[in-house]
């Protein structure tokens, strides 16, 4: 009877022993595991990276074009101005200013409305205007929508830098 107990006992630890060396090598493929995730997630991330390079110079080049297209178009616009401003520049006859008195006798400027200064008081001065004519904290409080505290301390504030 004993030799049976010593091999249940032999297989036993056995089968401990394989189910331990079955969750070390578990423990140690995890690692390639996840390093191989990281690598393909590597790979994905370079890749859109380099598309999106790609799209920046794309973008680059056409703003380039797009600049100096408006430079040339600008230049060629200020050597027609500078063409046609020429012949203008000279001298103006005293005919020419007398030919047309009445255009702009009747012109008046645009005038702008007058528009009332608006003056917003600051919340510590809207709170003192309203002490001083002997409201109450709460009473302030509620017309000005703040805080009973807010007003209390605001008040105290100014009586302590009188």
């Amino acid at each position: 009877m004993m030799e049976y107990s010593l091999l249940f006992i032999s297989f036993l630890t056995h089968g401990i022993t394989f189910i331990i060396i079955r969750q070390l090598k578990n423990k140690l493929d995890q690692p390639s595991q996840i390093q191989e995730s990281l690598t393909k997630q590597q790979k994905e991330m370079e890749e859109l990276l380099a598309v999106y390079l790609l799209e920046i110079r794309e973008e680059n080049e056409k703003l380039l074009k797009h600049i100096e297209n408006n430079r040339t178009l600008t230049k060629t616009k200020e050597e027609v101005d500078t063409r046609h401003s020429q012949p203008t520049q000279q001298k103006p006859s005293a005919e020419a200013d007398n030919s047309h008195p009445d255009k702009y006798q009747n012109y008046q400027p645009p005038v702008q409305p007058e528009q009332e200064e608006h003056v917003e008081q600051s919340l510590a001065a809207q709170v003192l205007a309203l002490h001083a004519k002997g409201e109450t904290t709460e009473a302030i409080a509620k017309k000005l929508n703040r805080g009973k505290t807010e007003v209390e301390l605001l008040v105290k504030f100014q009586q302590k830098n009188k």
